[in-house]
Protein backbone atom coordinates (compact mmCIF):
# COMPACT_ATOMS: atom_id res chain seq x y z
CA UNK A 1 0.00 0.00 0.00
CA UNK A 2 0.78 3.76 -0.61
CA UNK A 3 1.07 6.37 2.70
CA UNK A 4 -2.61 7.49 2.05
CA UNK A 5 -4.12 4.32 1.11
CA UNK A 6 -2.21 2.71 4.59
CA UNK A 7 -3.55 6.03 6.62
CA UNK A 8 -7.00 5.06 5.54
CA UNK A 9 -6.28 2.00 6.21
CA UNK A 10 -5.30 2.87 10.10
CA UNK A 11 -8.45 5.02 10.04
CA UNK A 12 -10.91 2.14 9.32
CA UNK A 13 -8.96 -0.23 11.70
CA UNK A 14 -9.62 2.27 14.11
CA UNK A 15 -12.68 3.25 13.61
CA UNK A 16 -13.84 -0.64 13.57
CA UNK A 17 -12.19 -1.18 16.99
CA UNK A 18 -12.53 1.75 19.04
CA UNK A 19 -16.28 3.03 17.58
CA UNK A 20 -17.91 0.29 16.66
CA UNK A 21 -16.94 -3.09 19.02
CA UNK A 22 -19.84 -3.46 21.54
CA UNK A 23 -21.68 -0.90 19.48
CA UNK A 24 -22.43 -2.09 15.85
CA UNK A 25 -20.93 -5.60 14.89
CA UNK A 26 -21.76 -4.73 11.33
CA UNK A 27 -20.06 -1.51 10.79
CA UNK A 28 -17.18 -3.14 12.79
CA UNK A 29 -17.24 -6.14 10.04
CA UNK A 30 -17.10 -4.05 7.17
CA UNK A 31 -14.61 -1.35 8.68
CA UNK A 32 -12.12 -4.33 9.16
CA UNK A 33 -12.33 -5.61 6.01
CA UNK A 34 -12.28 -2.23 3.75
CA UNK A 35 -8.64 -1.85 6.03
CA UNK A 36 -7.39 -4.66 4.82
CA UNK A 37 -8.90 -4.45 1.54
CA UNK A 38 -6.25 -2.70 -1.06
CA UNK A 39 -7.84 -2.40 -4.15
CA UNK A 40 -11.03 -0.88 -2.12
CA UNK A 41 -8.36 1.36 -0.43
CA UNK A 42 -6.84 2.55 -3.22
CA UNK A 43 -10.45 4.13 -4.71
CA UNK A 44 -11.45 5.28 -1.12
CA UNK A 45 -8.40 7.55 -1.03
CA UNK A 46 -9.03 9.01 -4.12
CA UNK A 47 -12.79 9.87 -3.25
CA UNK A 48 -12.65 10.73 0.56
CA UNK A 49 -11.69 14.13 1.51
CA UNK A 50 -8.71 14.58 3.81
CA UNK A 51 -11.47 15.50 7.02
CA UNK A 52 -13.44 12.62 6.40
CA UNK A 53 -14.11 9.86 8.96
CA UNK A 54 -14.59 6.52 7.89
CA UNK A 55 -18.19 6.03 9.02
CA UNK A 56 -18.68 8.43 5.84
CA UNK A 57 -18.27 4.73 3.82
CA UNK A 58 -20.93 3.44 6.35
CA UNK A 59 -23.54 6.24 5.97
CA UNK A 60 -23.47 6.38 1.93
CA UNK A 61 -23.79 2.95 1.54
CA UNK A 62 -26.77 2.96 3.66
CA UNK A 63 -28.18 5.62 1.85
CA UNK A 64 -28.46 3.96 -1.01
CA UNK A 65 -29.87 1.02 0.56
CA UNK A 66 -32.81 3.56 1.92
CA UNK A 67 -32.94 5.07 -1.30
CA UNK A 68 -34.61 1.50 -3.02
CA UNK A 69 -30.82 0.94 -4.75
CA UNK A 70 -30.72 -2.93 -5.07
CA UNK A 71 -29.35 -4.50 -2.14
CA UNK A 72 -31.29 -7.27 -1.25
CA UNK A 73 -28.21 -9.63 -0.49
CA UNK A 74 -26.31 -6.24 1.76
CA UNK A 75 -29.73 -5.46 3.48
CA UNK A 76 -30.46 -8.81 5.25
CA UNK A 77 -27.62 -7.99 7.58
CA UNK A 78 -28.88 -4.21 8.47
CA UNK A 79 -31.36 -4.73 11.41
CA UNK A 80 -33.39 -1.77 10.68
CA UNK A 81 -34.48 -3.44 7.50
CA UNK A 82 -35.00 -7.18 8.96
CA UNK A 83 -36.69 -8.55 12.25
CA UNK A 84 -33.86 -11.48 11.33
CA UNK A 85 -30.20 -10.11 10.38
CA UNK A 86 -28.11 -12.69 8.85
CA UNK A 87 -24.85 -12.87 11.35
CA UNK A 88 -22.65 -9.45 10.99
CA UNK A 89 -19.41 -11.56 10.94
CA UNK A 90 -20.15 -12.57 7.23
CA UNK A 91 -21.19 -9.06 5.64
CA UNK A 92 -17.80 -7.91 4.14
CA UNK A 93 -18.30 -10.20 0.62
CA UNK A 94 -21.61 -8.45 0.50
CA UNK A 95 -20.59 -5.01 1.39
CA UNK A 96 -17.94 -5.57 -0.94
CA UNK A 97 -20.16 -6.28 -3.99
CA UNK A 98 -22.61 -3.58 -3.18
CA UNK A 99 -19.79 -0.73 -2.97
CA UNK A 100 -17.95 -2.14 -6.65
CA UNK A 101 -21.62 -2.39 -7.89
CA UNK A 102 -22.57 1.36 -6.78
CA UNK A 103 -19.23 3.39 -7.41
CA UNK A 104 -20.69 5.67 -9.73
CA UNK A 105 -23.10 6.71 -7.09
CA UNK A 106 -21.05 6.73 -3.99
CA UNK A 107 -18.14 8.78 -5.63
CA UNK A 108 -20.32 11.87 -5.22
CA UNK A 109 -21.48 11.10 -1.59
CA UNK A 110 -17.74 10.40 -0.54
CA UNK A 111 -16.84 13.33 -2.07
CA UNK A 112 -19.08 15.75 -0.77
CA UNK A 113 -21.33 14.74 1.90
CA UNK A 114 -20.21 14.88 5.72
CA UNK A 115 -21.83 12.87 8.14
CA UNK A 116 -24.34 14.93 10.33
CA UNK A 117 -25.82 12.90 12.98
CA UNK A 118 -28.89 14.52 14.60
CA UNK A 119 -28.90 12.34 17.77
CA UNK A 120 -31.70 13.66 19.94
CA UNK A 121 -30.32 11.09 22.62
CA UNK A 122 -27.13 13.91 23.50
CA UNK A 123 -30.29 15.54 24.99
CA UNK A 124 -29.95 13.48 27.59
CA UNK A 125 -27.80 15.56 29.06
CA UNK A 126 -28.00 18.66 27.46
CA UNK A 127 -31.08 18.96 29.40
CA UNK A 128 -29.15 18.94 32.74
CA UNK A 129 -27.07 20.61 31.51
CA UNK A 130 -29.42 24.06 30.46
CA UNK A 131 -31.21 23.46 33.63
CA UNK A 132 -27.05 24.31 35.29
CA UNK A 133 -26.93 27.13 33.21
CA UNK A 134 -30.65 28.34 33.95
CA UNK A 135 -29.75 28.10 37.60
CA UNK A 136 -26.32 29.66 38.08
CA UNK A 137 -27.16 32.58 35.94
CA UNK A 138 -31.01 33.14 36.95
CA UNK A 139 -32.12 34.35 33.97
CA UNK A 140 -33.68 33.38 30.55
CA UNK A 141 -31.24 31.38 28.11
CA UNK A 142 -30.95 32.26 24.93
CA UNK A 143 -29.39 28.79 23.18
CA UNK A 144 -27.17 28.33 20.30
CA UNK A 145 -26.75 25.21 18.99
CA UNK A 146 -23.43 24.69 16.48
CA UNK A 147 -23.60 22.02 14.25
CA UNK A 148 -27.72 22.17 14.52
CA UNK A 149 -28.19 19.68 11.65
CA UNK A 150 -32.20 20.07 11.35
CA UNK A 151 -32.20 21.58 14.81
CA UNK A 152 -33.59 18.72 16.72
CA UNK A 153 -31.71 19.26 19.73
CA UNK A 154 -33.03 22.86 19.67
CA UNK A 155 -36.62 20.84 20.77
CA UNK A 156 -34.71 19.23 23.59
CA UNK A 157 -38.19 20.49 25.75
CA UNK A 158 -40.56 18.78 23.43
CA UNK A 159 -39.31 15.10 24.55
CA UNK A 160 -39.59 12.38 26.99
CA UNK A 161 -36.45 11.65 28.97
CA UNK A 162 -35.64 8.44 30.80
CA UNK A 163 -32.73 8.38 33.28
CA UNK A 164 -33.06 4.05 33.75
CA UNK A 165 -33.39 4.96 37.71
CA UNK A 166 -36.63 5.91 38.04
CA UNK A 167 -36.09 9.54 37.33
CA UNK A 168 -38.48 10.89 34.14
CA UNK A 169 -38.21 14.58 33.06
CA UNK A 170 -39.89 16.42 29.85
CA UNK A 171 -43.14 15.88 28.53
CA UNK A 172 -43.94 12.15 28.88
CA UNK A 173 -46.59 12.99 25.90
CA UNK A 174 -44.11 13.02 23.37
CA UNK A 175 -43.47 10.67 20.65
CA UNK A 176 -39.76 10.99 21.41
CA UNK A 177 -38.67 8.88 24.44
CA UNK A 178 -35.10 9.02 25.13
CA UNK A 179 -33.20 6.81 27.35
CA UNK A 180 -29.32 6.69 29.15
CA UNK A 181 -27.88 4.11 31.65
CA UNK A 182 -27.32 6.65 34.61
CA UNK A 183 -24.13 6.86 36.33
CA UNK A 184 -22.03 8.68 39.25
CA UNK A 185 -24.43 11.41 40.55
CA UNK A 186 -28.83 12.06 40.10
CA UNK A 187 -28.84 14.69 37.46
CA UNK A 188 -30.80 17.49 38.02
CA UNK A 189 -34.04 18.11 35.26
CA UNK A 190 -35.71 20.68 37.30
CA UNK A 191 -36.84 23.79 37.43
CA UNK A 192 -36.89 23.62 33.69
CA UNK A 193 -34.88 26.60 32.43
CA UNK A 194 -36.71 29.63 30.53
CA UNK A 195 -35.99 29.63 26.72
CA UNK A 196 -36.03 33.35 25.38
CA UNK A 197 -34.20 32.53 22.01
CA UNK A 198 -32.92 29.38 20.27
CA UNK A 199 -30.80 29.15 16.83
CA UNK A 200 -28.57 26.64 15.26
CA UNK A 201 -25.75 27.07 12.55
CA UNK A 202 -24.67 24.71 9.91
CA UNK A 203 -22.83 24.38 7.31
CA UNK A 204 -25.14 22.20 5.29
CA UNK A 205 -28.72 22.54 7.32
CA UNK A 206 -31.25 19.96 6.64
CA UNK A 207 -34.22 20.95 4.99
CA UNK A 208 -36.69 19.08 6.81
CA UNK A 209 -39.23 18.97 4.04
CA UNK A 210 -36.11 17.40 1.57
CA UNK A 211 -37.02 13.56 1.76
CA UNK A 212 -33.55 13.17 -0.11
CA UNK A 213 -31.84 15.20 3.21
CA UNK A 214 -34.00 13.56 6.22
CA UNK A 215 -33.04 10.53 4.61
CA UNK A 216 -29.40 11.38 4.61
CA UNK A 217 -29.78 11.54 8.74
CA UNK A 218 -31.51 8.38 8.91
CA UNK A 219 -28.15 6.91 6.86
CA UNK A 220 -26.24 8.29 9.87
CA UNK A 221 -28.03 6.33 12.23
CA UNK A 222 -26.10 2.76 12.59
CA UNK A 223 -28.55 0.00 11.57
CA UNK A 224 -28.15 -1.74 15.06
CA UNK A 225 -29.78 1.21 16.59
CA UNK A 226 -33.33 0.96 15.50
CA UNK A 227 -34.64 2.79 18.98
CA UNK A 228 -32.41 5.59 17.46
CA UNK A 229 -33.87 5.23 13.99
CA UNK A 230 -37.54 5.53 15.59
CA UNK A 231 -36.59 8.55 17.77
CA UNK A 232 -35.03 10.51 14.41
CA UNK A 233 -38.18 9.97 13.04
CA UNK A 234 -40.71 11.02 15.39
CA UNK A 235 -38.69 14.30 16.24
CA UNK A 236 -38.05 15.12 12.30
CA UNK A 237 -42.50 15.41 12.62
CA UNK A 238 -41.75 17.56 16.09
CA UNK A 239 -39.52 19.51 13.92
CA UNK A 240 -41.49 20.13 10.72
CA UNK A 241 -44.19 21.56 12.72
CA UNK A 242 -42.11 23.97 15.07
CA UNK A 243 -39.36 25.11 12.68
CA UNK A 244 -35.85 25.64 14.44
CA UNK A 245 -34.23 28.20 12.93
CA UNK A 246 -31.10 26.82 11.87
CA UNK A 247 -28.95 29.41 9.94
CA UNK A 248 -26.37 28.33 6.86
CA UNK A 249 -23.01 29.52 7.32
CA UNK A 250 -19.78 28.46 9.22
CA UNK A 251 -20.24 28.93 12.89
CA UNK A 252 -17.13 30.99 12.91
CA UNK A 253 -18.50 33.35 10.64
CA UNK A 254 -21.89 33.20 12.21
CA UNK A 255 -21.54 33.53 16.12
CA UNK A 256 -20.91 37.33 16.17
CA UNK A 257 -24.41 38.18 14.23
CA UNK A 258 -26.02 35.28 16.38
CA UNK A 259 -24.84 36.38 19.70
CA UNK A 260 -25.56 40.56 18.92
CA UNK A 261 -29.44 39.96 18.03
CA UNK A 262 -30.18 37.77 20.97
CA UNK A 263 -32.20 39.20 24.03
CA UNK A 264 -30.15 41.56 26.25
CA UNK A 265 -31.99 40.45 28.83
CA UNK A 266 -30.97 36.62 28.80
CA UNK A 267 -28.01 34.48 28.94
CA UNK A 268 -26.18 33.19 25.85
CA UNK A 269 -25.66 29.71 25.44
CA UNK A 270 -23.38 28.41 23.14
CA UNK A 271 -23.57 24.36 22.72
CA UNK A 272 -21.56 21.87 20.34
CA UNK A 273 -21.72 18.17 20.52
CA UNK A 274 -19.07 16.37 18.67
CA UNK A 275 -19.18 18.75 16.09
CA UNK A 276 -15.41 20.26 16.80
CA UNK A 277 -13.78 17.49 15.14
CA UNK A 278 -14.38 18.58 11.61
CA UNK A 279 -12.74 21.90 12.89
CA UNK A 280 -9.39 23.01 12.17
CA UNK A 281 -6.74 23.98 15.01
CA UNK A 282 -7.39 27.57 13.78
CA UNK A 283 -10.98 27.69 13.43
CA UNK A 284 -10.68 25.94 17.52
CA UNK A 285 -8.22 29.13 18.68
CA UNK A 286 -10.67 31.31 16.93
CA UNK A 287 -13.84 29.76 18.63
CA UNK A 288 -12.13 30.38 22.02
CA UNK A 289 -11.25 33.83 21.22
CA UNK A 290 -15.22 34.44 20.21
CA UNK A 291 -16.19 33.12 23.68
CA UNK A 292 -13.81 35.61 25.30
CA UNK A 293 -14.98 38.87 23.17
CA UNK A 294 -19.04 38.04 23.52
CA UNK A 295 -18.05 37.79 27.77
CA UNK A 296 -16.94 41.66 27.51
CA UNK A 297 -20.33 42.21 27.05
CA UNK A 298 -22.93 40.14 28.45
CA UNK A 299 -22.89 36.46 30.39
CA UNK A 300 -21.79 33.59 28.47
CA UNK A 301 -22.04 29.56 28.53
CA UNK A 302 -20.30 27.47 26.62
CA UNK A 303 -21.46 23.79 26.70
CA UNK A 304 -19.42 21.12 24.75
CA UNK A 305 -19.32 17.27 24.74
CA UNK A 306 -16.06 17.12 22.60
CA UNK A 307 -12.83 15.55 22.68
CA UNK A 308 -10.23 16.34 25.60
CA UNK A 309 -7.11 17.29 23.36
CA UNK A 310 -10.20 19.62 21.03
CA UNK A 311 -11.42 21.34 24.59
CA UNK A 312 -8.08 22.14 25.21
CA UNK A 313 -7.37 23.88 21.64
CA UNK A 314 -10.75 25.61 21.74
CA UNK A 315 -9.27 26.96 25.71
CA UNK A 316 -10.79 25.10 28.43
CA UNK A 317 -8.83 24.72 31.13
CA UNK A 318 -10.20 22.58 33.78
CA UNK A 319 -8.89 19.06 34.69
CA UNK A 320 -10.23 16.36 32.67
CA UNK A 321 -11.18 13.17 34.38
CA UNK A 322 -12.60 10.35 32.00
CA UNK A 323 -13.41 7.16 34.32
CA UNK A 324 -13.83 5.37 30.63
CA UNK A 325 -11.62 5.37 27.38
CA UNK A 326 -14.76 5.24 25.76
CA UNK A 327 -16.05 8.44 27.03
CA UNK A 328 -16.56 12.43 26.17
CA UNK A 329 -16.29 14.86 28.53
CA UNK A 330 -19.05 17.25 29.01
CA UNK A 331 -17.60 20.52 29.57
CA UNK A 332 -19.16 23.51 30.56
CA UNK A 333 -17.69 26.93 30.69
CA UNK A 334 -19.26 30.55 32.43
CA UNK A 335 -18.16 33.88 31.49
CA UNK A 336 -19.11 36.75 34.08
CA UNK A 337 -17.87 39.82 34.77
CA UNK A 338 -14.22 39.14 33.07
CA UNK A 339 -13.76 35.75 34.63
CA UNK A 340 -14.29 32.27 33.88
CA UNK A 341 -15.28 29.30 35.23
CA UNK A 342 -14.77 25.58 33.85
CA UNK A 343 -15.84 22.58 35.21
CA UNK A 344 -16.61 18.96 33.76
CA UNK A 345 -20.20 17.95 33.99
CA UNK A 346 -20.40 14.71 33.22
CA UNK A 347 -18.97 11.77 31.41
CA UNK A 348 -21.15 10.40 28.41
CA UNK A 349 -20.87 7.46 26.89
CA UNK A 350 -20.75 6.68 22.78
CA UNK A 351 -24.11 7.78 21.32
CA UNK A 352 -25.28 8.94 25.04
CA UNK A 353 -26.11 5.46 26.30
CA UNK A 354 -24.95 6.17 29.77
CA UNK A 355 -24.02 9.36 31.64
CA UNK A 356 -21.53 10.03 34.38
CA UNK A 357 -22.91 12.74 36.21
CA UNK A 358 -20.60 14.90 38.43
CA UNK A 359 -22.05 17.96 39.48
Amino acid sequence: MDPKQSRWSLRFRRFAEQECRGLSPLYETVSLGVADDAELLEWIASVLGPRAHPTLLCASVHYLLLSGADGDELAAFYPNFTAAPAPAGRAYPAFRAFVERNREQLAPLLATRVTQTNEVGRCTYLLPAFVQAGIRSGNPLWIIDVGASAGLNLLFDRYAYDYGNGERAGDSASAVHVRTELRGRPVVTSPAPEISGRVGVDLTPIDLDDATATRWLEACVWPEHVERLRNLRAALDIARMARPRVVKSNAIDALPALVAEADRNATIVIVNTNVMLYFSAEERARFAELLTEFAEAREVFWIANELPSILTQAGFTAPITRRDDAALPLAMSRFIDGGRDDCVLANVGPHARWLDWFE
